[in-house]
Order: structure tokens, then sequence, then C-alpha cells
């Protein structure tokens, strides 16, 4: 992998590519600053993988910046070992690009569940409040500061489990900051103030950012409002700081007195024991692990069910070239790729679905759908869903809806939809691959007469 977009022409070379010879790549799960990362399959252990490259990194001398950057996440991923923070397994170069293997969390980033259900009930938000504060201890007491704690950085998984992932701006404590003169390195709305006004950023930070991820659940909003200004970010910050919560927000008082103590302007002064911010959410949390499940698992649910009626939403003919007709109609299809945004999955545009027909072959989109039953067998449903949304929509258009791989495909449409809690539209689609079928024999026995 070079560190170019895979969502062209390369994108299945890019799925089936190793990387080190021992990671195939099988989707894009999210891109950020530092580059990108996808599911894999670990070849030699058979297991699900999440390969993150570093495509920033490709390129730059060891003195650079962002290499430094990534030398210090493997040696800080490496010293810990916490259900609460995701799991290092191997670090590497490939093609010139720095890698990472780390465990793949099946679930959402508290910044998706957040825009996807807003405020959350108050057991929930403890409990991942809760999970970030073991978290913290953990990596604090083996020297570790994480420097970047932020909704986006926090894993909810289908079971009501909280994990610390991207640790790509950790540092060491003791070591040298590596922030360049002048840069702001982190996410302002999270950001301690101590660090958007360029002084260390040492364990109080994270505790800061945990208070600001806090105020965030319970109140659906970012603490300094929707704006992207980091000006104006910045002078609330070290102005009024986060605004305080009261009785009147709907919020317990010792949670609302958590959140001002986590969120103090002086490091000196802000909350920054376990034990205490431990105390204080325990005894408020009781069923937060089931109802942060429930909260997941609906979310992951309902996204894998619009996946899948993507496909039939908004049939219109494809723009054909001049002088040329589509030969079928097309449905918007979701992307083989995720979306950066997960709560509003990418479709495919025109010319992109033109691309995709000019460069897969039946041959391929068969290998699409078996592996797309693969991952059914696997319980990956999800995942699975999305492939056929693409698939069936290339069977369609390249062999037709009578053809058995499309008919086949549109099966196991129907196989996810009943998984997904959706009976009803996969009994119906079921009916029509039925109904095909019987034509189809039909015209077969016809022609033996």
């Amino acid at each position: 992998m070079s560190g170019q977009d895979h969502d062209g022409p390369d994108a299945e070379d890019a799925r089936t590519q190793l990387v080190a010879g021992r990671y195939r790549l099988l989707q894009l799960l999210g891109r950020g600053g530092m580059g990108v990362v996808h599911e894999a399959e670990d070849v030699q252990l058979g297991r699900r993988v999440a390969v993150k490259m570093l495509t920033a990194v490709e390129g730059l001398a060891a003195e650079d910046v962002a290499w430094e950057r990534f030398q210090r996440e493997v040696r800080a991923l490496a010293r810990i070992d916490h259900p609460g923070v995701v799991t290092l397994y191997d670090s590497g170069v490939h093609e010139g690009v720095p890698y990472l293997v780390m465990q793949v969390l099946d679930g959402l980033s508290l910044a998706d569940l957040v825009v996807a259900t807003g405020p959350l009930p108050v057991a929930a938000a403890c409990t991942v409040a809760l999970g970030i504060t073991e978290a913290l201890q953990a990596v604090h007491d083996r020297g570790v500061v994480h420097r970047d704690v932020k909704p986006s950085n926090v894993g909810v998984t289908g079971n009501g489990r909280v994990v610390l992932q991207d640790f790509g701006l950790a540092r060491l404590a003791g070591e040298t900051a590596i922030t360049r003169t002048g840069a702001l390195v982190g996410t302002p709305q999270f950001m301690a103030p101590e660090a958007m006004s360029g002084g260390p950023r040492e364990a109080a930070a994270d505790w800061y950012g945990l208070g600001a991820c806090l105020y965030l659940m319970l109140t659906g909003e970012l603490p300094f409002g929707p704006t992207a200004d980091v000006g104006a970010i910045m002078l609330r910050a070290l102005g009024e700081g986060i605004p305080r919560l009261t009785a009147d927000d709907g919020i317990p008082l010792p949670l609302a007195h958590l959140v001002g103590e986590l969120c103090r302007q002086d490091p000196l002064l802000r909350l920054t024991d376990a034990a205490v911010v431990r105390d204080t959410l325990v005894p408020l949390m009781y069923g937060g692990t089931q109802d942060l499940a429930g909260l997941v698992t609906g979310r992951l649910r309902a996204e894998a069910v619009d996946a899948v009626r993507s496909t039939e939403v908004s049939a219109r003919p494809l723009p054909a070239p001049p002088g040329e007709e589509p030969e079928y109609v097309w449905a918007e299809a979701v992307s083989l790729s995720a979306a950066p945004d997960p709560m509003h999955p990418a479709t495919l545009s025109d010319t992109t679905r033109r691309i995709v027909l000019g460069s897969m072959t039946p041959q391929g989109a068969l290998s699409r759908q078996r592996e797309a039953v693969g991952l059914v067998q696997r319980g990956q449903v999800r995942e699975a869903a999305q492939m056929l949304a693409v698939v069936v929509q290339i069977c369609l258009s390249k062999l037709g809806p009578d053809h058995p791989t499309t008919l086949t495909s549109q099966y196991w449409q129907a196989v996810c939809r009943a998984r997904l809690d959706a009976g009803d539209e996969a009994l119906e689609m079921l009916s029509r691959v039925n109904r095909r079928v019987g034509r189809r024999a039909d015209r077969t026995d016809g022609s033996d007469d």
C-alpha cells in the first residue's frame, strides 16, 4: 500500500492485497490525518484485525514529527495490557508505509453514538466515563499520557465495552514533547487550556478530555457550541471555560459537579484522582452497560438495514455516455468502502458506479458474493449486507435479473435482512427471487419439449 486512496479502480486490488505478506485488507474502516484504517484478515492466525496504515509518514525522514509519533504510538501501546485499551498485535513497515496491527472493535465511536442518539441516559454516560477512567488510570500508571482524549477516540462495542484507542498523539512521560512550534495538535473542543497555551500536556490534560466527553454525553452538545472556528473555541476555552452544568439541566448534582471539577482550567486545581471519579460514577451507573449495549446494537442494526434498503430507495437511469443507453436501471448503492461519516453512509456517484461496472467482471462479482456469504456464516451480517448491496447492482447490470448469480446474491441479501430484524422485507425479497426462479425453470422446461 503506497498511500493513495483505494476508492477507484484499484479498490479491488486493495481488498486482496497482503500487507507484509500476512494481512489481507478487507474493507476501509476510517480515515484520519495520519492515515487509513482497514479491517483485515491475519492469514497466518485466521483472525480479524485492524491495520492502521500511517500514509502521512510515507517518505518522511526518521527525524520528522509524524515518524516520531508513530514510534511513540508503538512503544506506548506495547506497554499496556488492559481491556479498556486497544490491543496492539504487530507493527512494521510495508512498501515504505509504517503500519500498526490492532484488535478490531465491532461497534461505534462515542462520537458516532452521540450523533445518532443525542444525549445518553445518565447510567450509560456514567458507564462510558467509568470505562475511560479505568483506561486512563492504566495508561498513566505505565507512564503514558494519551494527549488526545476525545469522543472519536473512544470505542463502544455491541456488548457495552468501552475501549480507549488511537494513541497517535501519545508520548511517554519524561520524553520531549513533539509538537511543532506554533502547531495545535489535538481537537480544540476537547483540548485542555494548558495545551492550547502551548504548555506541557501532562496526565491532567487527559482528565480534562474525560470531563469534556462527559459533558457531550450528558447534553448532546459540544462543549463550546457547534462551531469549527478554532479561534472562537480557544477564546471560550481560555476565557469562561466549559459551561457549568446544574440540576436545571436534568443532570444529577454529583455528576454536574464532577464535570466541573474535571474541566477546571488550572491543571493544578483539576480533579485527577481516579478513585474520586469512580466514587461519583459507580452509584449512578446501574443498568448502564445494558443501556449502552442496546443503544450501540440498535444503531448498528439500523445502519445495516439502511444500507440494504438503499439499493431500492431512488431508482433512476444511469446517465450514459453520448450514444449509449444503460442496460438496466440502477438504484443508489452503498460503497464497499466505509464512508468517513458512518452516520451518513456513502453512495456510489454516477462516475464511480461506471468505474465499478467497467472494472468488475461477473467472475469478480461472484467472488465478492462468496466473500459476503463467508461473512454471514461468521456472523458479520452488517458487513455482508454492505457488500451485497453493491454486488446485487453489479449482477443486475452485468448479468441481468434472472442470472443464477444475481438471484443467489439477492437470496443472501434477504438472509441478511432477516438477521437484521427486517423480516417483512426479507420475505418480500425471497418471494421476488422465488418468482424469478420459477419463471426461469418454466422457460427451461419449455425449451426441452
